[in-house]
C-alpha cells in the first residue's frame, strides 16, 4: 500500500502538518541519529485558505540564515513549520508565493504542499472477520467515535518490539519514542524501529489511522481506510526486543519502570500501558519483579493491560504480569465478525484460570483471532509468514497480544470520555459492562466479551479494588520463567540483569517509589543507559518537551532484517558477540519455554 506520492521532485507524506523529504535527505540527523524536532513558526500566519509550499533550502541558508523566511513574509506569507533536520520549511501564503521563492537566493526547490489521503485498505473488510473495520464496530468503538471520543489527548505506552513509520502510523504526531532498551539500540539503523513486526501490529490495533485527522463520525462512516480502536490517541513506544523478538525480563522491567516514573512528565499523558507479552513465572505475583513493576504503574494512575498468554491448550494459568490481580488481564475471543456474542467462542490458545495461582483468570476477553493490522515490510514476521499478508500493507495474526491491544485502545476512549477515571474505575467499567458468552466457563472468559457501548453508557463506579499489595522482592531468575537470552553459549541467568547484579530487596522498594531511574532518565538501577539525560539526549527526550520528536522525515524502505548480523554490540560495558540472539520462530501452539512465542503473546500468523 503506497504511502507517498511525488510532486515537483519532492516526496509528500500525509500529515496534519505535512512532513517531507527528498531521497537524499530521508533519515534521522543529529545526536545518536535523532531527528531535530520541527519548530512551528511563532509569528502571525496567513489564513488557512492560502496556498502551501514545501521549500527546500541550501545548506548555508538552512543552518546560518533566515533570508528565505524574510522573503516569505515580504510576499505576504508565513512559515508554518521548520524541518531543520531535513533542511526544509513549509510555508503558506498567496498563490504567487511559490514563484517568488523559486527566484529567492538560498532556495533549492519549491513544490506545492497539500493533504493527500493515503491509499485505501486494498481489501474488502467484509471478507476478513478480524478486520479493524469489523472489530471497531462490534466492540462499540465506533459508537464512541460518533459521540466525539476518538482517544484524542490520551497517550498509550507500548512496550514491545518498537514501531515502524508505516502507513497508518506515519502521521508525525502519532508516535513518540521513549528510550530504546533493545539489543538493537546500539545501531543507528535499527534504533527505535520495529524490525520484528509485532509492535507495529499492536500499535495499529491500538491507535492506527490512515487518514488526516477528522471527526469521529467521519472515521465511523469510512470503511475503506484503516482505523485502530482509538485513532486519535498518541503512542509512546518503548522498544525492548530485537529482530527475533528477543529480550530479557530485566529490559521489560526497566521499560515499565520508565513509564511509571516519567509517563506524565515532559508533555506526556500516558494513561494506558499495553503489555502484549507474558512469562511463566512460578513465584507469587506479590513478589515477582515483573508483576510488581506493572502493579506500580497501575497504582500511579496508568491502566495496565496485559495479555493472559497463549498456553491455554497446553496448561492452565495466566502468564506474568497478567496474573497480578490488580491489573487488566485480557484473553482472546473469536468474534467471527458479528455484532452479537451468539456463537462467539474463546480459542483454545487463550490462557485460562488455574496453574500455581488458580484463583486468577482473565478479567474479560476481546477480539484476538485473525486480526488484520499493519505490517512492517521486510520484518521477521512479514518474511516468515508471507501467507498471513493481506493486500500490501497488512498482516493477519491471532493471539492474546491482539486482544490486549484492542482493550488498550478501548481504555483510551473511555479515558477521553471521562478523564478523571482511575485505573480501578476503568477496570470496573470494562468488566461490569462485558457481555457474557453463553456456555463458556467464567475461568475461560472472565466477565465476558468487551462491550464499549455499554461501558460508555454506564455510571462511573465508585468501588476500589481490594488486592494484596506486592513487594517485588522476589527472584529475577524466577521471573524469567525458564526463558533466557544467550549467545555463543553465554546465557544471561541467575540474579543478574542486563546491566549488573539484581538485588530484589533493593530493587523492589525502588520500583515501588518510582525511583529506579535517575531523575534525569540517564541511568536505571544505578547503571548509565540512555546517555546524559533528558536535556542532552535529544533522541530520547526531544529537548525535554517531546514536541515534534516523532517520525518527521523518516520513511520506511522495506529493509530486510533476516540474516543480519549483530556483532560486538556493547551494552553498558558488557559485550555480546556472535551471529544473533537465540530465538525460535513464531509457531502455534506454544509448546516449549524457548522463544517460540513464549514472550510475545501472539499464537499464530496465518
Amino acid at each position: 500500500m503506497p504511502r507517498f506520492r511525488r510532486a515537483g521532485g519532492l516526496v509528500r507524506l500525509l500529515a496534519l502538518v505535512s512532513c517531507v523529504a527528498t531521497a537524499g535527505l530521508i533519515g534521522f540527523a543529529g545526536p545518536a541519529g535523532a531527528a531535530v524536532p520541527a519548530t512551528p513558526d511563532s509569528g502571525s500566519r496567513p489564513s488557512e485558505g492560502d496556498a502551501r509550499f514545501i521549500v527546500r533550502l541550501s545548506p548555508a541558508e538552512s543552518t546560518l540564515g533566515t533570508g528565505v523566511e524574510s522573503a516569505v513574509r515580504r510576499a505576504g506569507g508565513g512559515v508554518v513549520r521548520r524541518l531543520q533536520a531535513l533542511g526544509m520549511i513549509i510555508v503558506r501564503g498567496p498563490a504567487a508565493l511559490g514563484a517568488v521563492l523559486s527566484a529567492t537566493p538560498g532556495v533549492v526547490a519549491v513544490a506545492p504542499d497539500g493533504a493527500v489521503r493515503l491509499s485505501s485498505l486494498g481489501f474488502d473488510p467484509s471478507t476478513q472477520p478480524g478486520s479493524l473495520t469489523n472489530v471497531t464496530r462490534l466492540t462499540g468503538a465506533t459508537s464512541l467515535w460518533k459521540a466525539g471520543y476518538t482517544g484524542s489527548g490520551v497517550d498509550v505506552a507500548l512496550i514491545d518490539t518498537g514501531v515502524a513509520p508505516v502507513s497508518g502510523l506515519s502521521d508525525p504526531d502519532k508516535v513518540v519514542v521513549g528510550p530504546d532498551l533493545s539489543f538493537e539500540s546500539q545501531s543507528a539503523d535499527t534504533r527505535y524501529l520495529d524490525s520484528y513486526g509485532h509492535g507495529t501490529h499492536m500499535a495499529g490495533i491500538i491507535a492506527g489511522r490512515e487518514t488526516a485527522v477528522a471527526s469521529g463520525s467521519t472515521y465511523a462512516a469510512d470503511t475503506s481506510n484503516f482505523y485502530g480502536m482509538a485513532p486519535d490517541a498518541r503512542l509512546v513506544s518503548l522498544k525492548v526486543a530485537d529482530h527475533n523478538g528477543v529480550v530479557d525480563v530485566s529490559q521489560v522491567i526497566a521499560a515499565i519502570d520508565w513509564v511509571a516514573q516519567f509517563g506524565k512528565t515532559n508533555g506526556l499523558n500516558v494513561r494506558v500501558l499495553n503489555l502484549s507479552f507474558g512469562l511463566d513465572s512460578p513465584q507469587s505475583p506479590t513478589v515477582d519483579p515483573l508483576s510488581w513493576a506493572a502493579e506500580v504503574a497501575w497504582t500511579r494512575g496508568i491502566v495496565v493491560v496485559a495479555s493472559v498468554g497463549n498456553q491455554g491448550d497446553q496448561y492452565p494459568g495466566l502468564n506474568s504480569p497478567a496474573y497480578n490481580p490488580r491489573i487488566l488481564a485480557v484473553g482472546a475471543v473469536d468474534a467471527k465478525g458479528t455484532s452479537t456474542v451468539t456463537g462467539d467462542t474463546v480459542p483454545a490458545f487463550s490462557a485460562v484460570q488455574g496453574g500455581n495461582f488458580g484463583n486468577r483468570g482473565p478479567d474479560l476477553v476481546a477480539p484476538g483471532v485473525g486480526i488484520v493490522s499493519l505490517k512492517v515490510p521486510g520484518s521477521t514476521i512479514a518474511e516468515s509468514y508471507p501467507a498471513a499478508a493481506i493486500a500490501s500493507g497488512f498482516i493477519r495474526g491471532s493471539g492474546t497480544s491482539q486482544a490486549a491491544a484492542v482493550v488498550s485502545g478501548a481504555a483510551a476512549l473511555l479515558l477521553q470520555q471521562r478523564p478523571s477515571l482511575t485505573p480501578d474505575q476503568v477496570k470496573a467499567l470494562l468488566t461490569r459492562s462485558a457481555s457474557p458468552l453463553p456456555g463458556i466457563a467464567a475461568g475461560t472468559q472472565g466477565a465476558g466479551e468487551l462491550n464499549l457501548t455499554a461501558a460508555s453508557a454506564m455510571a462511573t463506579p465508585t468501588s476500589v479494588q481490594s488486592v494484596a499489595t506486592g513487594t517485588g522482592i522476589g527472584s529475577l531468575e524466577s521471573a524469567r520463567g525458564g526463558t533466557h537470552v544467550s549467545i555463543d553459549g553465554n546465557t544471561l541467568q541467575g540474579e543478574m540483569h542486563l546491566f549488573g547484579q539484581w538485588q530484589g530487596a533493593v530493587a523492589g522498594p525502588k520500583t515501588g517509589s518510582a525511583s529506579m531511574w535517575s531523575s534525569d532518565g540517564s541511568s536505571w538501577c544505578g547503571v548509565p543507559i540512555t546517555g546524559s539525560g533528558f536535556t542532552a539526549d535529544t533522541t530520547t527526550w526531544a529537548g525535554r518537551t517531546w514536541v515534534g520528536h516523532t517520525w518527521v522525515g523518516r520513511t520506511w524502505v522495506g529493509n530486510a532484517w533476516n540474516g543480519r548480523t549483530w556483532v560486538s554490540y556493547s551494552w553498558a560495558g558488557r559485550s555480546w558477540t556472535g551471529s544473533g540472539w537465540s530465538s525460535g520462530s513464531w509457531t502455534s501452539p506454544i509448546g516449549t519455554s524457548s522463544w517460540t512465542g513464549a514472550l510475545w503473546s501472539t499464537g499464530d500468523w496465518k
